[in-house]
């Protein structure tokens, strides 16, 4: 299972959608915030699908066709073989990851707003994405044999980040 796009996603759909619910919290309506962060979460999850499928295609494709060319004849053609059919699995598998992923990460944010009073819901939004956001830097440091502390606290940064940026919006409006 590529774990790349299982820890892409979730960190891509937990910072944006932590970003349009604090940005949409300027309205003051608990269901203009999660219908906006479920329709944000919805576009991105999909997006995310589609790029990964794009982006593994394309590689997939770059690969066959070096493999084509160093074969003897250049008739030969690996889209009919169970090389291309297993990698054609590869593909569907990651945008598959990586969509669901997305939209995983991207609940994440969401959920207090339907729990809690609004200024309690933004908080408590901040602090479970920056709390995922920690957890999976920990993990991918465990994985990259890094200092545990240090990788969660760089990918909590971008939670800190992200909760400043939204939360800003406030003030322009």
């Amino acid at each position: 299972m590529p774990i790349r796009h299982i820890v892409r996603g979730l960190i891509d759909g937990s910072l944006a959608s932590l970003g349009v619910v604090l940005g949409a919290a300027v309205s003051g309506d608990p269901k203009i915030i999660m219908a906006a962060g479920l329709g944000g979460s919805m576009a991105n999850a999909l997006s995310n699908v589609v790029g990964a499928l794009t982006a593994e295609r394309a590689d997939v494709m770059k690969k066959l066709s070096k493999y084509e060319k160093a074969m003897v004849g250049s008739e030969v053609d690996l889209k009919r073989t169970k090389i291309y059919e297993k990698e054609k699995q590869k593909i569907l598998r990651a945008g598959l990851l990586d969509g669901v992923s997305t939209f995983a990460g991207a609940v994440v944010p969401i959920i207090p707003f339907a729990v809690l009073n609004l200024q309690s819901a933004a908080l408590a939004s901040t602090f479970v994405t920056i709390s995922l956001l920690f957890c999976l830097g920990t993990y991918v440091g465990k994985l990259s044999k890094e200092n545990l502390i240090i990788a969660g606290s760089k990918m909590a940064l971008f939670g800190v980040l992200a909760a400043i940026l939204a939360s800003s919006l406030e003030h322009l409006f």
